[in-house]
C-alpha cells in the first residue's frame, strides 16, 4: 500500500473518532500509529505524517496514553522520545468495556434497592439497564478469555 493510502486511513480513523464524539486528531494518531514504519514515531514524525502541529500532536499523545492506547517508547542511542501503540492495548480495551458494565450494573442494582418499593412500573427502565449491563459484563468476560484461548492457539 502506498504511503499516501496509509495517511487516509489514519484520516479514516480520526474520522471515526469525531463520529463517536471525541477528538479527531487523536484518532488520526493512533490510525498513524497503528500502520507506521517503524512502528515508534518521535512527536515530529508524527506531526508530519498527519500533517498537524507539534501542539496538536502533544495533546493528542496525552490523551491516548491516558487512555491506555499509547505509551512512550525508549529508542537506544537517542535522546528523542517515540511512541507506540501499546502492545495488548485491543485486550485492554475488551477489559476495560467490562469493568465499566460491571461498574454500570452496580449502580443500576443500588437505585433497584432504593426503589424496591416503588412497585414494577417505576423501576423498569432501572431494571432494563441493570439487567443490560448484567448481560455485557457476563459478555465481555467471555470474549476476553475467548481472545486469550485463541491467542494461544487453542480451539474456541
Amino acid at each position: 500500500m502506498e504511503r499516501s493510502a496509509l495517511h487516509a486511513f489514519a484520516d479514516e480513523i480520526g474520522l471515526f473518532f469525531e463520529d463517536q464524539g471525541l477528538p479527531r486528531m487523536p484518532g488520526r494518531v493512533l490510525g498513524w500509529l497503528m500502520v507506521c514504519d517503524p512502528p515508534h514515531q518521535s512527536a515530529e514524525e508524527l506531526a508530519e505524517a498527519v500533517q498537524a502541529s507539534r501542539g496538536a500532536i502533544s495533546m493528542a499523545v496525552k490523551l491516548l496514553i491516558g487512555a491506555g492506547a499509547v505509551e512512550r517508547h525508549p529508542v537506544a542511542g537517542t535522546r528523542r522520545v517515540y511512541y507506540r501503540l501499546r502492545p495488548g492495548f485491543w485486550l485492554l480495551e475488551a477489559e476495560s468495556k467490562a469493568r465499566v458494565a460491571r461498574d454500570w450494573r452496580k449502580l443500576m442494582e443500588r437505585g433497584l434497592d432504593l426503589m424496591d418499593d416503588l412497585g414494577e412500573d417505576r423501576t423498569r427502565r432501572v431494571k432494563e439497564a441493570h439487567d443490560m449491563y448484567a448481560f455485557l459484563e457476563q459478555e465481555y468476560s467471555q470474549i476476553r478469555d475467548r481472545w486469550l484461548r485463541r491467542q494461544e492457539g487453542e480451539e474456541i
